[in-house]
């Protein structure tokens, strides 16, 4: 979806008007599909970070309005859409247009509810905030083809300064009432904060920062003359120096006064009616009414499982001891890891395209959604480094015009074990999210409130799953490869154990970390980041192997019930058929695909 600034302005002012869906005459799924676009459409008018994620330049040259008296404008908009939403009849749907009622009651529920805890979250820690957007959306999402689209990235810098003083002030509030990220988060923030505004044009001399390096390479592109493009970049360099610095500066001062003063607060127990917060976050990631002491039982009962396939397995490595003697094994053994040079590094990186492109040679053997959108794989940039995750994978552009990007965090091989690089490659790349994200794009009919947004216990239940589906094509290459696949599941049912942990049984973060360094393969260092993760994102890292075990027992149910006539490839078009749904509605589509004897979908 592609629009210029008129069309957009355009769109915003028919919502003004008599709006298409309350006018006779369409089907009563045709006026629901208008509604719902009419939402969608004014939703992203206010969002211009979002409009820059799907390609929409309307608002490039500004940042989103984050203030407490936006965020409850929008939730009092959304009680009105709900009001809206209850005078359609819903016997009168077709049952994709009661699917998408359903999912937008849903969706909207959620986020009323999200809003009363919005004074518990973090905005701003290592995994999030405008240290991590600003340059994400600028490097990524900013694409310069004319003169417009560099003055607005101009205009952006300068408009960084405004957008992080408004962030402050969330902060500050955020504190006065109690609530502030772990100490560990702070020098992580901080660290990604002061890279950004390293080099030129911040210092006379050394290579150029980040992201006067991105504007500098667009415009390089540009077919206009030297001397246009010399005034661009000195506009560039102002922007950078008068809004992009100042703001980064006043966030920095921020996190150095509360990094002197902030008590030790790792689990959200902690947090103004913590226990009930994180109750409400195990429900949101998981899309399950399940208690924090149930999933912290699966999370031992899948432990104790996955630990008695990895000694089933050991005799086929050739390995023999226990379990605490391969896993000191594969840590200290270098054949499993590539050297910490850039050559290492780079040969990692070609190992894992080389097993993404392997995959989706035979991707018709899995699904007949063969998505059209090709993944890149690059290293996480420099300024990000230190506080990011092993991988990450961001979806393609709406326009086409980008392509699914996967992440790889290559600070230290020893994060990255060879023995895992199949499964990570699954699951990130193909057929885990590459393929999801990009079949979901690909739906013909779907309204945008469900092609642009999803679940996490449905997106990494998935994507785990994902992991799993090689190994009967043949494409783990050894028993090393699968292992590799039984420790990274390992590591999701670890997060059952120490999420609930940290957040619900008030568990130390050394505790939690010596839980996983006795339990699991991973390196100590790598646990570390994992439980920090865990402790500013709650609940989120539960949704993996919850999602998963879902997937798996409709995967089994479907298999028993249908017999011979059970077909995978028709089971995962089932699953992804519809785009990313609560897992107890993915359950409803299944046990009616299987009444269906299996039918494809």
């Amino acid at each position: 979806m592609t629009l210029n600034r008129r069309d957009f302005l355009m769109a915003g002012a028919a919502l003004a008007a008599t709006p298409a869906w309350a006018t006779a005459g369409p089907s009563e799924t045709d006026r629901l599909n208008a509604f719902f676009e009419s939402v969608f459409q004014r939703n992203l008018a206010r969002d211009p970070g979002a409009q820059s994620g799907m390609g929409v330049k309307a608002g490039q040259d500004r940042w989103p309005d984050i203030g407490t008296a936006r965020a409850a404008a929008n939730v009092a908009q959304l009680r009105r859409d709900l009001a809206a939403l209850k005078r359609f009849d819903r016997n009168a749907l077709t049952p994709e247009g009661a699917l998408s009622y359903r999912l937008f009651e849903y969706d909207a529920n959620e986020t009323i509810e999200r809003h009363r805890w919005r004074g518990n979250r973090y905005p701003v820690c290592q995994m999030r905030g405008p240290q991590r957007s600003i340059p994400q959306t600028l490097i990524n999402n900013h694409p310069i083809a004319d003169l417009a689209d560099a003055e607005a990235y101009v205009a952006r810098l300068h408009n960084v300064k405004p957008f992080l003083e408004q962030v402050v002030a969330e902060l500050e509030a955020q504190a006065v009432a109690g609530v502030r990220p772990p100490a560990f988060s702070y020098p992580l923030v901080i660290g990604n904060c002061v890279k950004l505004i390293t080099g030129r044009p911040f210092q006379a001399d050394g290579a150029d920062s980040p992201i006067l390096a991105d504007f500098k390479a667009k415009i390089a592109r540009l077919a206009i003359a030297e001397a246009a493009r010399a005034k661009l970049t000195s506009a560039a360099e102002a922007g950078l120096k008068q809004g992009f610095e100042p703001g980064f500066r006043h966030l920095i001062a921020h996190l150095e006064h509360g990094r002197r003063t902030v008590a030790y607060n790792d689990g959200v127990w902690r947090l103004p009616d913590g226990d009930a917060y994180y109750a409400a976050a195990l429900r949101w990631e998981t899309t399950l009414p399940i208690s924090p002491a149930e999933v912290h039982g699966i999370g031992l009962e899948e432990t104790a499982r996955l630990h008695g396939e990895m000694r089933a397995l050991m005799k086929r490595t050739g390995f023999s001891g226990t379990l605490p003697q391969i896993f000191a094994h594969v840590q200290t053994d270098d054949r499993f890891y590539y050297p910490e040079t850039p050559e290492g590094k780079a040969a990692y990186l070609d190992a894992m395209r080389a097993k993404i492109a392997e995959v989706t040679a035979r991707l018709g053997e899995l699904t007949s959604h063969v998505p059209s959108a090709d993944v890149l794989v690059k290293p996480v940039e420099p300024w990000l480094e230190a506080s990011a995750g092993t991988a990450g994978y961001f979806a393609p552009s709406a326009d086409g015009s980008r392509p699914g990007i996967l992440y790889v965090n290559t600070r230290t091989m020893r994060n990255l074990p060879i023995f895992e690089l199949s499964a990570l490659s699954y699951h990130e790349g193909v057929p885990g999210h590459h393929l999801e994200k990009a079949v979901t794009q690909a739906l013909t009919g779907l309204p945008k409130f469900r092609a642009f947004s999803g679940y996490t216990a449905f997106s990494e239940g998935w994507a785990l799953f994902a992991e799993q589906l090689p190994l009967e094509m043949g494409l783990y290459s050894d028993p090393w490869q699968e292992f590799g696949r039984l420790s990274m599941e390992l590591m999701r049912a670890g997060r059952l154990v120490t999420d609930t942990g940290v957040h619900a049984l008030r568990w130390s973060r050394e505790k939690a970390v010596a839980w996983l360094d006795e339990n699991t393969p991973s390196g100590h260092d790598d646990n570390v980041t994992a439980i920090q993760r865990y402790i500013v994102t709650p609940g989120q890292a539960c949704a993996y192997e919850m999602g998963k075990l879902r997937l798996v027992a409709l995967r089994d149910r479907a298999r028993a019930r249908l017999g011979a006539r059970f077909d995978i490839r028709r089971f995962n078009d089932v699953v992804l058929g519809s785009g990313a749904l609560p897992l107890p509605i993915l359950e409803e589509n299944v046990d009616r695909w299987i009444a269906g004897k299996g039918q494809a979908a």
